[in-house]
């Protein structure tokens, strides 16, 4: 049989918009057969669990299939427009070497003590997965894979620091502004509300994965033929790029950093004091942008492109959003939603309290094998989560923290959402999931624990 054969053979996901427009096929199907039914809800948007009747079907039709595409856009606005120009300030900052001499100028501070760039590395792109940064580190994959097959690691090292790190970071939703902060915005509580716990959730998650870092790095310290990659990857593996020699980390890019890092403070301080919210988060990036065209004398046109390239570099990500929400909007056209969570909190009323939040979390975690998009599978799915909270009387903030623990740890581990990242690692699926099915097993149990406890102890509603 020939390779070709073989190729058109192999079994392959559909892409991540055809999965979508088959889930809204669905939905809209689903109208057809489901009755309709709604709960009275008191102005606040707070369900009223006794209130719950049946009404007329209000199937959807083809004209409503396709509007819903254009709804689910103008309803997700903000959230687009946050993520498109959020990007494109970070491609400027990019552009202009801060992150890259940085980055430099620690190697050099820690030279000959390679663990310690190993925890570096790793801190600093868990502290990245905090404030919400997943596809912005992309350009950063090819840099610090270089980095450690430099240090004398395998390829591994460098793609574990990087999925691992972005998973512990981005799930511990402590200041993300696509899973924390709109889950919260949409069930009515106090962005970044809740703080305390999620830090300890971040500890917990950090300390796994950190833990499996370094006895793999360690493991292939001691003995080469213990990597993933081969006994011989030393000789056998290609650096993707070489580091730019002599990019000096100067007194222009020290100011660039500290003020992109003040930025960050800032939106995390406006957030939790001022209810600040996705315009505020945008706006602050530009005077920081500006800063910078300014110190390093770039071309306002050069600086325009590289908006332009950042932007261009997560349209995908901005129309999974857009139409993500579209199904939510032919669940409510169909007014299906309250019939489901009826019928859900009857099915949990009453069962045990452990095993409803597991059903929860695990519906979370086995979804986002479908829609990875963080930001639209909260826009589908809060809807669903807030009354179905309200009813069995579990506190929003512990739905919230069951949606992003289920959302986040499996974006680097399931296919649909790990392939591109492992594509800009060169690394193999299969090879990657030897390394990790370990780390994430632990991490997925560690986040169901946190989810107990945080309702035992009555975290939220703040």
């Amino acid at each position: 049989m020939s390779d070709n054969t073989k190729k058109k053979k192999q079994f392959r996901l559909p892409h991540m918009y055809l999965v979508i427009a088959i889930l809204m096929l669905f939905v809209s199907l689903l109208t057809y057969v489901v009755p309709a039914g709604s709960y009275t809800r008191g102005d606040n948007g707070a369900v009223d669990p006794d209130s719950f009747t049946y009404t007329d079907s209000s199937p959807v039709g083809i004209l409503s299939f396709f509007t819903s595409i254009h709804k689910g856009f103008v309803d997700s606005a903000s959230i687009i427009a946050t993520v498109l120009l959020v990007t494109g300030c970070i491609e400027i900052l990019n552009a202009t070497g801060t992150f890259s001499a940085g980055i430099q100028r620690m190697i050099r501070g820690v030279k000959g003590k390679n663990i310690v760039v190993v925890i570096l590395f790793y801190t600093i792109f868990t502290a990245m997965g905090v404030i919400g940064y997943l596809d912005g580190l992309y350009p950063f994959y090819a840099i610090v894979i270089s980095i450690f097959m430099s240090l004398g690691y395998d390829r591994m090292v460098g793609t574990a620091i990087i999925m691992l790190s972005t998973a512990v970071g981005f799930t511990s939703g402590l200041v993300n502004p696509y899973t924390t902060g709109i889950s919260q915005t949409l069930v009515g509580l106090p962005m970044y509300s809740g703080l305390g716990f999620r830090c300890i959730g971040l500890v917990v998650f950090y300390v796994i994965g950190l833990f499996f870092l370094v006895r793999y790095a360690r493991q292939i310290e001691k003995d080469p033929a213990k990597s993933i990659m081969g006994a011989n990857f030393r000789e056998e593996q290609v650096a993707p790029l070489k580091m730019q020699e002599g990019l000096e980390f100067n007194a222009k890019r020290i100011i660039t950093l500290v003020a992109f890092v003040a930025s960050i403070v800032l939106t995390v301080i406006g957030a939790l004091n001022w209810g600040w919210g996705m315009p505020e988060i945008a706006a602050l990036y530009f005077p920081v942008v500006i800063l910078a065209v300014i110190l390093f004398k770039m071309n306002p046109n050069e600086a325009c492109g590289h908006f332009i390239k950042g932007m261009q570099n997560v349209v995908g990500t901005t129309l999974v959003i857009g139409l993500s929400r579209s199904v939510s909007v032919l669940l409510s056209s169909g007014n299906i939603i309250d019939t489901f969570i009826h019928a859900m909190s009857s099915m949990l009323g009453d069962t045990n309290r452990i095993v409803t939040l597991l059903v929860i979390y695990l519906f979370v975690t086995l979804f986002n094998f479908f829609v990875a998009s963080g930001s639209g599978k909260a826009m589908m799915m809060m809807p669903i989560m807030r009354p179905l909270g309200e009813i069995l009387g579990i506190n929003q903030q512990v739905m919230v923290l069951a949606y992003q623990y289920g959302d986040g740890l499996t974006n680097t581990f399931w296919p649909t959402s790990s392939v591109a990242q492992l594509s800009l690692c060169g690394m193999d699926y299969g090879k990657w999931i030897k390394f990790a099915w370990k780390v994430y097993l632990c991490l997925i149990a560690a986040a169901f624990v946190l989810i107990v406890i945080a309702d035992k102890i009555g975290y939220g509603p703040f």
